[in-house]
């Protein structure tokens, strides 16, 4: 089945969405029932390169045509897994012959960030753009986004029919901040009324789709020219290979170590207020540098919900309750030293590394420049390992 994504302000049909369905009549037809039984039985990454290889072959046989779009959903535990042989001619012909733009589902952003980021960048490359859905459904797809560069944001549902509560508002905030960054276009989902169409109109989104613009159906048998041309690229984010290479060409200075232990007690401070939707990372050089008051503090933070993360040689992983640590220390980071934070609103980051041939000094800078925040902190968190899997969704 495959469902109309339409330009809002001239009601134009630019692309579908393919949804997975399962056997008619059976327990197995609704999609949520059907990747609860992939997770629960730990087929999920079979189960969702067979779902988008049939999608490219309806596609396929539909003529979709180029200008078109055509979304297809992606766990992000499949994200980084090779294509079977069996379903890899389908695949490879739609997306030659396609505009494909990966819809990157909400389910375990946060659960893996290494393998997620690594995931994207393998597929960036292959595709029209990557979307990241149900914003607003589910609390780590709003901490994350920042660092995921999406080229489409999905409002959930649950945004788009809610109306204008306060809980609402911040979600929009965090959608028109990220856009505004980045250039990414803003899609509502679950527009069922003409007044949800009125509200994804109000709230500044270019697309929208939902029952009351075209239900799920086959793909029609001809299509009519997208006169609205759509680019849904965005702007880009460097990859680093240490965190302290954001402050490339900016003005740095040295400290001793009692200096900057001081400045990054003064960030982790102020990190102590953080409440979700917000990452807060630190990458230290030296294990003696985590105090057990910093343990209690990241613990209570992830207890909130912030995506919390501790790199360095020596520590313990988990560093604390419910914080991620790195499986094996990366050695490119030694001697660096990152105090991050990042929010609605707000970023900052202390990025510093130690003076070859000092035991004591730093070369340092301290930046609020969001777009060097979130390179920092991709570099940080390609390092971080997995969490616990999830197999109740």
């Amino acid at each position: 089945m495959f469902q109309p994504i339409v330009h809002l302000a001239s009601r134009t049909t630019i692309g579908y969405e393919a949804l997975v369905r399962g056997p008619a009549g059976s327990s197995l037809v609704d999609a949520h029932t059907l990747l609860r039984h992939a997770y629960r039985t730990g087929l999920v990454v079979e189960f969702d390169w067979a779902a988008r290889a049939a999608a490219c072959r309806g596609a396929m046989a539909a003529r979709l045509t180029r200008d078109q779009l055509l979304f297809l959903n992606i766990e992000p535990l499949a994200l980084g897994t090779d294509c079977p042989p069996d379903l890899w001619p389908d695949i490879r012909a739609a997306f030659e012959r396609f505009q494909v733009v990966l819809e990157v589902t909400e389910r375990s952003l946060d659960r893996d960030p290494r393998s997620l980021l690594e995931g994207i960048d393998r597929q960036r490359p292959n595709v029209a753009g990557i979307a990241i859905d149900d914003l607003g459904g589910n609390g780590a797809t709003l901490s994350m986004l920042p660092v995921l560069a999406a080229d489409v944001i999905k409002l959930d549902q649950s945004v788009t029919q809610s109306g204008p509560t306060s809980t609402v508002m911040q979600i929009m905030d965090i959608a028109y901040e990220e856009a505004e960054r980045t250039g990414a276009t803003i899609l509502a989902e679950g527009v069922e009324t003409p007044a949800h169409a009125a509200f994804a109109e109000s709230a500044g989104a270019t697309l929208a789709q939902g029952l009351y613009l075209g239900p799920p159906a086959p793909l029609p048998t001809a299509f009519r020219a997208a006169s609205v041309p759509l680019s849904v690229n965005s702007e880009q984010i460097a990859n680093l290979a240490t965190p302290f290479d954001a402050l490339e060409g900016r003005t740095t200075s040295r400290a001793d170590l009692t200096y900057l232990t001081a400045l990054s007690h003064h960030f982790t401070d102020r990190a102590a207020e953080l409440v979700a939707p917000s990452l807060s990372l630190l990458l230290l050089p030296d294990p003696r540098l985590l105090t057990r008051e910093d343990r209690i503090q990241l613990a209570l933070l992830a207890q909130r919900g912030v995506v919390t993360g501790v790199l360095g040689p020596g520590l313990p992983d988990p560093p604390a309750t419910g914080v991620r640590g790195a499986r094996d220390h990366d050695h490119a980071l030694d001697g660096h030293w990152a105090t991050l934070t990042l929010s609605p609103g707000t970023a900052s980051a202390l990025l510093a590394r130690a003076v070859p041939g000092s035991t004591d000094e730093f070369e340092f800078g301290v930046t609020h420049d969001r777009r060097l925040v979130v390179a920092a902190a991709r570099c940080l968190l390609r390092r971080l390992g997995a969490g616990s899997p999830e197999v109740t969704h």
